[in-house]
């Protein structure tokens, strides 16, 4: 399978490159980045069938840039950044307008049907009632994906699945303050199923990429008619692997 995958040198995206880099299903593997860097060395990881494709405008994809990604027939859309580090106008256009852009552009790069899996977050509010930015915008692009098949024949090929998680509104409310170091250590032992590692995502997502772009079954952490999973769904699929 030739996989796209964006946001590589982040926190989640680092281990999906590895997963997908030790693969032998991900054939071919198209990673978007802004700048070029070094990719990971190591035993089982093969280099030789990755790309790095330096692309500077996420809200823009030329004819030039679809012909580099053309026969990949899923992408893992995992660029993001804190809502502390930018303004809120650059937090929309990073978290919504890239991923919608991506959507979009990709949506006809196979005669296939095309998966498109977006890494949301804990927290992330579909029904924009959270008590952070981050939740809302993070809920509005999963909401806006997940209605994209519908909205044109032209994005009907595009099979979406939405990585997200929830906390409760109480500790959404305190989850970004000063005292995180000191919520977090209990949130995880009291709430386990709530988090998830880095690897175990990374191997949740490669599971969605490679899947043929079938509804989930249903069951516990799995919403949205099979299109949304949870944190406490990916880490079941981890430990039963």
């Amino acid at each position: 399978m030739q996989l796209i995958i964006s946001g590589a040198t982040g926190q989640v995206g680092s281990g999906l490159l590895c997963a997908c880099l030790t693969s032998p299903r991900i054939t071919k593997l198209s990673i978007l980045s802004r700048r070029a860097f070094e990719l990971p060395t190591g035993p089982g990881l093969d280099v030789s069938k990755a790309t790095i494709i330096v692309h500077k405008d996420f809200l823009n994809y030329p004819s030039e840039v679809l012909e580099q990604l053309k026969g990949a027939t899923g992408a893992v859309w995992a660029l993001g950044i804190s809502q502390t580090k930018v303004s809120r106008e650059d937090y929309i256009v990073i978290t919504h307008d890239y991923a919608m852009a991506a959507a979009k552009a990709f949506a006809t790069l196979c005669e296939k049907p095309f998966k498109f899996i977006y890494v949301s977050g804990e927290g992330a509010d579909q029904n924009g009632q959270g008590y952070t930015f981050f939740s809302n915008i993070k809920g509005r692009t999963d909401v806006e994906l997940l209605s994209l098949t519908q909205s044109s024949n032209r994005f009907s090929g595009l099979r979406i699945y939405i990585s997200t998680g929830r906390v409760s509104r109480s500790i959404q409310k305190i989850l970004y303050t000063p005292l995180i170091p000191l919520v977090l250590l209990p949130m995880r032992l009291l709430m386990p199923r709530r988090f998830i590692s880095k690897d175990q995502l990374a191997s949740a997502m490669l599971d969605l990429a490679l899947r043929a772009g079938e509804p989930l079954p249903g069951g516990p952490g799995i919403e949205n008619d099979g299109r949304l999973v949870r944190n406490s769904a990916m880490r079941e699929w981890e430990l039963n692997q």
